[in-house]
């Protein structure tokens, strides 16, 4: 497991569509959510990240890109 931080809304957003067991534990401190993920799946949001982009802003992003799929 690898943890990251990301905004709560991406929190919220991630939680949505990730299986059962990605998210192991939620640790909020300062205004931010620190959240434990497989090892995959970081390395995937990782590999997504374009410059500048945090992984809150991947996942935001890819959030709203299915939310318009529907």
């Amino acid at each position: 497991m690898i943890r990251i931080a990301v905004t709560e809304a991406a929190l919220v957003a991630i939680a949505k569509v990730l299986p059962e067991g990605a998210v192991l534990r939620v640790d909020r401190r300062r205004g931010q959510c620190f959240i434990h993920l497989k090892e995959a799946i970081v390395d995937r949001l990782g590999a997504m990240r374009g410059p500048g982009e945090s992984y809150s802003d991947v996942i935001l992003r890819l959030a709203a890109e299915a939310k318009g799929r529907l």
